[in-house]
């Protein structure tokens, strides 16, 4: 078992090439995955989904903005959406988004990992994802999902993490991962909840990530 570091549609003409790598990606991702998959396959598999993805200005490269009619379509958007397991979404910083004000791509993305798992709401709590209505808080867990390939996995505690984030902004993304629809989907409101990231480190331990302010 793989040790892991418990965080308006447009119509583009394809080039030949990219085409035939839209096909080929397809076929690829409705194959059956019998094991975990390697860091090296889910890099390859970014980099396919943003070869294949160009609409939009970037931003449907973001998997965690696709509509479920989206992602019933694209067995490629179903395959990365499925590394981190049930209830929880993968942040990629090579395909994520952050919204609102002026709309960015996660920044810096080479100096970060290549997945940071997040849960997400959930209809009753759990040890990983918990709403405080009194409070208005969120608490949700976060780890990198291949933490060996971690660039900041020498660090301590929160700092492999915090050291390679990026930009502090991209803290925002992974935010809003842990609120995604705002709760919709299990019946909650969380638009105007706060939220406080804990990390799981790769011994189980969990540190207090980041401040939401």
């Amino acid at each position: 078992m793989r040790r892991v570091m418990y965080c308006i549609m447009t119509v583009t003409v394809l080039t030949n090439w990219s085409a035939a790598a839209l096909r080929a990606d397809t076929e690829q991702a409705s194959k059956p995955v019998s094991t975990s998959p390697s860091f090296e396959d889910v890099k390859a598999w970014v980099g396919a989904y943003k070869a294949t993805h160009r609409g939009n200005r970037g931003k449907d490269w973001d998997i965690n903005a696709t509509t479920p009619a989206q992602i019933a379509a694209d067995p490629a958007a179903q395959r990365l959406l499925a590394i981190c397991g049930k209830d929880q979404r993968p942040v990629i910083p090579l395909l994520a988004w952050e919204y609102g004000g002026s709309d960015h791509q996660w920044i810096k993305p080479e100096k970060s990992a290549l997945v940071y798992c997040v849960h997400v709401p959930v209809r009753n709590p759990t040890p990983n994802w918990q709403y405080d209505a009194r409070k208005e808080q969120v608490t949700a867990a976060v780890y990198v999902l291949f933490p060996d390939q971690n660039p900041c996995k020498d660090q301590q505690g929160a700092d492999q993490v915090v050291a390679c984030i990026g930009d502090r902004s991209n803290f925002e993304i992974l935010v809003d991962t842990a609120s995604i629809n705002d709760g919709r989907d299990v019946g909650l409101s969380l638009a105007s909840a706060s939220t406080a990231p804990m990390l799981i480190l790769p011994d189980g331990t969990r540190v207090h990530l980041w401040d939401d302010a």
